[in-house]
């Protein structure tokens, strides 16, 4: 079995400098205004961004969703459970994060996430079929993967809005959500955004926040009774 490292008296990442000013939509369904509601998802961790990450979201009451690696909760099992004493969605992501491993065959997929699932459930004493497979579905899973993933009862997330923050790695992220999200809020359909536990982000994330509020949008999670968003059919 492997050891849970306790990372308790771990403190937020302090190099990050906060870019913020403090000064109709279900997915697909036409809705009335007051149900703007906006899904923020973070990718990757948990690392040693991930406690900026939640107190930026505190801060603006906002709620989230986070895929994690298996690695990762293993090393920061106090994050993830933090995490979910405020009321964030857990969700698994592998444990690889390598396309050759992970899409290896039907079995593969299944096989990681029953041991991030594991994991998860060791270190928090909570269980979630939540996911969001590495490099989103297509095209790298398969029907015949996707019916197994289905079969063992997860719930597959890719996302609607992409900030690119992977790439960017600066201010045009704000750009790359801004722009999804006003194509989402046109098609009248709720966005979910795709991040990551970056430096990064966390430096950017004020700022997003802040023009999804002034664009009347609320901050939910995703739970386990929503239609899923995923490009895979």
């Amino acid at each position: 079995m492997p050891i849970l490292l306790d990372h308790c008296s771990v403190r937020p990442y302090r190099n990050i400098v906060v870019i913020d000013n403090d000064d109709q939509f279900l997915f697909g369904k036409r809705v009335r205004p007051s149900h703007k509601v906006a899904y923020l998802t973070f990718d990757d961790g948990p690392n040693e961004v991930t406690l900026a990450l939640l107190n930026i979201l505190a801060r603006h009451r906002a709620k989230a969703s986070f895929f994690m690696l298996e690695p990762h909760i293993r090393r920061y099992p106090c994050t993830v459970r933090a995490m979910i004493r405020q009321g964030h969605a857990v969700g698994l992501h592998g444990v690889t994060h390598k396309v050759n491993r992970f899409y290896a065959s039907k079995r593969s997929v299944v096989r990681e996430l029953d041991q991030t699932r594991r994991t998860l459930k060791r270190a928090t004493g909570k269980t979630s079929y939540l996911v969001r497979t590495p490099y989103e579905s297509l095209p790298h899973l398969k029907p015949a993967y996707f019916k197994a993933l289905k079969k063992a009862g997860y719930r597959l997330w890719d996302w609607n809005v992409d900030s690119k923050d992977w790439k960017y790695k600066n201010r045009y992220s704000i750009v790359m959500v801004k722009k999804g999200t006003l194509r989402m809020e046109k098609a009248m359909v709720r966005p979910v955004i795709l991040m990551h536990d970056l430096k990064e982000t966390a430096e950017i994330l004020p700022k997003i926040l802040l023009f999804l509020k002034r664009r009347g949008f609320r901050f939910k999670k995703i739970t386990p009774d929503l239609k899923p968003v995923h490009f895979v059919k």
